[in-house]
């Protein structure tokens, strides 16, 4: 209700406002909840990622961008958690960072950088699939940070 009040806020302030959404994979190191932190954690990220899909689906210029998912996918079996299992390994965020600027690219046909979206040594090919074209159209040059965000959210429409 908080967010859904607060972007209402801002996009009356600023009716070209889009926004991305995304949860954060780290898991929580302690809680005041009463419950264990790996009970906390999961109820945690669970809300989170809920509010975000629902306001994604209510609002067309918010969209939810999936690094939680990619990061504790099951497919990767924690390959991109560091041993602690808690900090993010470098392989992890190249991972996704190169999902999130190939999808640039592939929406806006721009080249934002070899580097950038070359996918990590060892990639497999969930990573690959990952990677894949979203099969939207390529749209006219990037001029600003509003058309950037508007790469991951739907057209809005009227």
């Amino acid at each position: 209700d908080a967010l859904a009040k607060t972007l209402a806020r801002v996009r009356k302030a600023n009716p070209n406002l889009r926004v991305l959404l995304t949860v954060s994979p780290v898991p929580l190191t302690a809680t005041m909840s009463g419950n264990h932190v790996l009970v906390a954690t999961m109820e945690s990220k669970s809300v989170l990622r809920a509010v975000a899909g629902s306001l994604a689906r209510e609002h067309a210029f918010v969209d939810y961008f999936p690094s939680y998912e990619i990061i504790n996918s099951p497919v990767f079996r924690g390959a991109f958690f560091e041993s602690n299992q808690r900090s993010v390994a470098r392989e992890g965020v190249d991972t996704v960072m190169a999902c999130f600027f190939t999808n640039l690219q592939a929406k806006f046909g721009i080249d934002v950088g070899a580097s950038l979206v070359a996918p990590p040594s060892g990639a497999t090919q969930a990573h690959a699939r990952l990677l894949s074209d979203d099969g939207h159209g390529d749209e006219d040059d990037v001029a600003c940070e509003e058309a950037l965000l508007e790469a991951f959210a739907p057209k809005i429409q009227g």
